[in-house]
């Protein structure tokens, strides 16, 4: 009988390599991001080529690269029941609105999956976490506050909102920075910090406030948020971590 049996050392290994590579990673993912985000307010064209050349790049070294179209239908159906009653404008909003979405929740899964990579589960609940939801929820606001937009020549729209909703979200989402940056420098200070967790929330906080929250070209910032993701998945194509070795018995 054959049973695959991963050794508990090989499992270490994984988790220490993965920690000590993460600062890193996300320090070059939001450096893409920034590149690509500046590229597109100076010239979108430049920018969408570095865009493509990036996804191509992922979808040729990635090893498990595919789409998944199931998780692609219900945004595509709101999007469209949305649009019928208010206008292409509207649709497109709604696929902005579930874009927002999918990008913050993935952000948040991998800041606790780094957590616990760390070996500091306390860091993964959702009130330790619930910063990295409104600095996004305040770049939405932000961008409701001012709609409509055009993107790539479409338009986006979005409910107006009174100015306000943006005050208060700004203002709690700087309370919320404020206390994550301080419990922070106190685990630095305390020679407790955790690098991985921390580079990450802190690149999820820059980009989102830099494609969202202080500037008003909102094509720039879907550019840069699309690249950051990407990057993401480039530097996992390209670090490789051994993968252990399946013992039969």
């Amino acid at each position: 009988m054959m049973n695959g049996r991963i050794p508990e050392h090989a499992a270490a290994l994984q988790s220490g390599a993965l920690a000590r590579v993460s600062p890193a990673r996300s320090a070059a993912a939001l450096f893409a991001a920034l590149a690509v985000g500046a590229a597109a307010l100076a010239s979108p064209p430049i920018a969408l080529f570095m865009l493509a050349a990036l996804g191509a790049f992922v979808l040729m070294r990635g090893e498990h690269g595919r789409i998944d179209f199931a998780s692609l239908i219900g945004p595509a159906v709101a999007a469209v029941i949305v649009g019928a009653f208010t206008g292409l404008a509207g649709g497109i909003g709604t696929l902005f609105v579930w874009r927002m979405f999918a990008d913050t929740h993935w952000s948040v899964r991998e800041a606790a999956r780094l957590a616990l990579i760390a070996g500091r589960p306390a860091e993964t609940s959702w009130r330790s976490l619930a910063h990295a939801w409104l600095t996004p929820l305040y770049g939405l606001t932000l961008v409701a506050y001012t709609a409509p937009h055009m993107i790539a020549g479409l338009p986006l729209d979005l409910p107006h909102v009174p100015v306000w909703v943006p005050m208060l979200t700004g203002a709690a989402t700087a309370g919320a920075l404020f206390d994550w940056s301080l419990r922070r420098a106190a685990d630095w200070r305390l020679g407790e910090l955790a690098a991985g967790p921390a580079a990450h929330l802190l690149t999820h906080h820059v980009i989102f406030l830099a494609a969202f929250g202080f500037s008003l070209d909102v094509s720039a910032g879907i550019v840069a948020l699309m690249a950051w993701r990407l990057a993401h998945a480039a530097s996992l194509s390209e670090i490789r971590i051994q993968k252990p070795e399946i013992r039969s018995t």
